[in-house]
């Protein structure tokens, strides 16, 4: 006598996600972002190197072995949007880039005063 045939189950592989590898610039708002690690002074610690192809910004701020790139992304964001990034990176904004905008625009705001008529 003859067995059945057994159904054949077949495995997907599950394909992992490709992190980005360009990101938005909060300087000059193009997609030409990107962050790279060097090896740091230390076992714990690695340097990220943030550029821009297009507006010249350039930034290397040390961080830990678990960040990722979009770790560092997010703080660069949060730094320019602060008002702080010179002073963490070392004043290396690159040649043409002014923080908080697109060089030659100037982005001032007034808070506090209300205009009166």
């Amino acid at each position: 006598m003859g067995r059945r045939k057994r159904k054949r189950v077949k495995v997907k592989r599950a394909v992992p996600k490709q992190l980005m590898r360009y990101y938005q610039c909060p300087l000059c708002g193009s997609m030409t972002l990107t962050v790279d690690f060097e090896k740091g002074d230390s076992a714990d610690v690695k340097i990220a190197v943030v550029t821009c192809g297009s507006c010249g910004f350039n930034c290397r701020i040390p961080v830990s072995r678990v960040v990722e790139r979009i770790d560092v992304y997010n703080r660069i964001t949060d730094l320019v949007y602060e008002g702080r990034l010179e002073e963490e990176c070392g004043g290396e904004t690159g040649e043409g880039a002014e923080p908080g905008g697109v060089e030659g625009e100037t982005m001032e705001y007034d808070v506090g005063e209300e205009e009166t008529r």
